[in-house]
């Protein structure tokens, strides 16, 4: 495993606000294989970053992370991943697309973007329930 991956994942939890302990819920929402406690490789890695991304995104905040995950599991049965991950990234498209109304994800990296918008003042997140 590199610290490259590892280092790219912590910087992403800590932009979006989330603690080390929400990121083994991300793993498990993300890995349907993945078991707390054991070590990621590379490409999990990858995936469990570009989940903390997409989340970031959608404006999911730490504090409420795990009831929106637990809600899903309760609702949905097995079929909670998908719907959860459906709704997560249609959240974050539109929120992304509408940078002016929700302002920049906190793990936006892409310059151009960064460079129109540090001026402004992000909106705050999003306190709709994900249905």
């Amino acid at each position: 495993m590199t610290s490259d991956a590892r280092s790219r994942l912590a910087a992403q939890a800590a932009a979006a606000g989330y603690p080390p302990d929400l990121l083994a819920l991300i793993a498990n929402a993300t890995l349907p294989a993945y078991r707390h406690g054991r070590q990621l490789d590379d490409p999990q890695i990858g995936q469990v970053t570009d989940a903390v991304e997409v989340l970031a995104h959608a404006g999911y905040r730490a504090e409420s992370l795990a009831e929106r995950i637990a809600d899903y599991q309760q609702r949905h049965g097995t079929s909670w991943r998908e719907r959860f991950w459906t709704r997560a990234l249609r959240t974050a498209v539109v929120r992304y697309s509408q940078p002016d109304r929700y302002g920049l994800s906190p793990c936006e990296t892409d310059p151009d973007r960064l460079a129109r918008h540090t001026a402004r003042e992000p909106a705050p997140p999003s306190s709709a329930r994900a249905a």
